[in-house]
């Protein structure tokens, strides 16, 4: 029996597996702030992920925007989805200006629910 047709596809499954957790994890790397009475959102659908690097460069998912490219989405997002939420997640060592700046842009355009992605203290 010739087995070379399912070591292909097995490794054709593999790559693909490979390739498809590689873009699901795909993240912008941050050092993340710890907080001793941090929590897990319970529900975290309808949340747009915004994240701040230390240089203040702002990230909306892996692509970077500037603040109006930022403001624009949220505003869009909140018109379209109900119960809309913004999610930040922040260097620990990004100046609060940056930061600032994210939610003042995120209330600008009417989402004051926002939370602030930390580590929980060990």
């Amino acid at each position: 029996m010739d087995i070379t047709p399912m070591i292909d596809v097995v490794f054709l499954l593999i790559v693909f597996f490979m390739v498809v957790a590689a873009e699901i994890t795909n993240k912008i790397e941050i050092e993340m702030p710890e907080a001793d009475k941090s929590v897990v959102p319970e529900d975290n659908s309808q949340r747009l992920e915004v994240t701040v690097d230390e240089r203040g460069d702002t990230f909306i998912g892996v692509i970077p925007v500037t603040i109006d490219e930022l403001s624009e989405r949220i505003r869009i997002d909140n018109e379209e989805i109900p119960g809309f939420r913004v999610y930040v997640r922040a260097d620990a060592n990004t100046p609060h200006e940056y930061i600032q700046t994210v939610m003042r842009t995120c209330a600008e355009n009417g989402v004051f629910d926002i939370i602030f992605a930390t580590l929980q203290e060990s």
